[in-house]
């Protein structure tokens, strides 16, 4: 038989969790309780928590085994140890399908050229409309041995249609600007963004529409070409001709994570607070406080109760040694306290004030952390202590947390304005490529190149060489 242990609270009167430390509706602390989980139920009987006594264990007064904890109605014992743990450890790894969903996938060949099928679609099916229409209505007249032919209901019907494509394809720049969608685009799961992850914007937009109109010149290859351009981009951003003209990005919203809806390609900033630098503890010029004077207690053991012994701060009386008549008394003596007056105080000698020898507080200031030192190719070096920006002329993201921007001189304009992500650590520095358009690469002491994926950081150890556009730089020591 067994009894529910959910005591009321003494303050509130809520009913407790059974083993709850403090009540869930007031506050105040419940005695004799631990504050680990503990059973619903607890045994009423008499038996010793964790079974029977062993056989031959000593027994008390009351039958129990000598040192066994007995289990008492409506109370919890503390430091009961549970023969096994209440709910068995499960270890919880990261869902594969949250990482896939967090993933900047870029839009493929097959995918782009199959949207911008789509995207012409409708003015196609218009114009074609517009001239069986046309052609339909087109009359032909004999007169005086001429044949005329008339084509006004053609040219109408046209006309009309041109101008709905014309409609058409301006309200689709202005979609895939604001929102880097297109028919194609949505029904495909695509989305046209720039290098940062948010609206491209009416330039950029109109830019790949141009080089996709230029490769007209060329009758029907040339703009499917250049729509998949992207399937043989070098430096595996997926950027086709006509987006590195825009500098321009296209994503497949369908298989990773879509950022123009999570905060650009850096994702939602973390508001988390920014590290505070380390104080050095100041020691006090102040010397330690000298220790009070101890004041001996006089041995009133051996006195009858009753009988005042001392004066409190009184010097002790001299006992006159072994065969000494009680009327004299020895050179060094003191002599008897004959009254209760207070004692008369001892002349201190003035102490010089601690402070009149030494100087003002000063503050030890911290040593700085080492830091790694980069050398560029052309003999510049510059020393990275915590998280810079490198590029033509980098800047960080609204509210990012940034030490120091690096320059670079370009003419080519390989290097993007902001390149590469930067962090010194004991291991190395952290490079993280910030979706540029010409991409990066680290290349080790044993010569193995790593091509860099936007956004994911690599660890380039000392003696490694990064490599961003057509610039490069070697990570060494401080």
């Amino acid at each position: 038989m067994a009894r529910h242990t959910g005591d009321p609270c003494r303050n509130c009167g809520v009913e407790l969790a059974p083993g709850a430390a403090f009540c869930v509706l007031c506050g105040a602390a419940v005695a004799n309780r631990a504050a680990a989980p503990a059973p619903a139920t607890v045994p009423l009987s008499g038996v010793p928590v964790g079974g029977a006594p062993s056989a031959g264990a000593p027994l008390d007064g009351r039958g129990n085994a000598v040192g066994s904890v007995t289990a008492v109605p409506g109370i919890i014992a503390v430091g009961t140890q549970l023969p096994a743990p209440l709910v068995e450890p499960r270890t919880v790894g990261v869902d594969p399908r949250l990482a896939a969903a967090a993933a900047l996938v870029p839009g493929g060949a097959g995918r782009r050229l199959a949207a911008q099928l789509l995207d012409g679609v409708i003015p196609a099916v218009v114009l074609a409309a517009a001239m069986v229409g046309g052609l339909s209505l087109m009359s032909v007249r004999d007169d005086a041995g001429y044949r005329t032919i008339d084509f006004s209901w053609l040219a109408i019907l046209t006309s009309i249609a041109s101008l709905a494509s014309l409609g058409y394809w301006i309200w689709l720049w202005l979609w895939e600007a604001r929102a880097g969608k297109t028919p194609g685009n949505a029904l495909l799961g695509l989305r046209t963004t720039g290098m940062d992850g948010h609206p491209a914007g009416l330039l950029a937009v109109f830019l790949r529409k141009l080089m996709i109109g230029l490769g007209s010149v060329v009758p029907v290859v040339g703009p499917l070409v250049v729509t998949v351009s992207n399937a043989w981009d070098p430096h595996g951003k997926r950027q086709g001709w006509h987006d590195k003209v825009a500098h321009t990005l296209v994503f497949n919203v369908g298989a990773g994570r879509n950022p123009l809806e999570t905060g650009g390609i850096a994702g939602r900033e973390s508001y988390v607070p920014a590290p505070m630098p380390a104080i050095s503890p100041v020691g006090s010029p102040l010397p330690a406080a000298p220790a009070p004077l101890a004041v001996p207690a006089p041995d009133s053991s051996s006195a009858p109760a009753g009988i005042i012994t001392a004066v409190p701060f009184a010097r002790a009386a001299a006992v006159p040694p072994a065969g000494m008549p009680q009327g004299e008394s020895s050179e060094n003596a003191a002599p008897l306290v004959s009254s209760f007056a207070p004692p008369v105080a001892e002349a201190i000698a003035p102490q010089p004030f601690a402070d009149d020898d030494f100087g003002p507080t000063r503050v030890r200031p911290v040593a700085a952390a080492a830091g790694l030192r980069i050398v560029f190719d052309d003999g510049r070096t510059e020393d990275i202590d915590t998280v810079a920006l490198v590029g033509r002329n980098p800047a960080g993201y609204d509210g990012e947390m940034i030490a120091r921007l690096v320059s670079v001189q370009d003419s080519g304009r390989s290097v993007s304005k902001t390149h590469l992500h930067v962090r010194a650590s004991a291991e190395g520095l952290w490079v993280t490529d910030r979706n540029s358009t010409n991409g990066s690469a680290i290349t080790d002491a044993a010569g193995r190149r790593m091509p860099l994926a936007g956004g994911t950081a690599a660890l380039a150890a000392p003696g490694s060489r990064v490599h961003f556009g057509d610039r490069s730089f070697l990570v060494g020591g401080a």
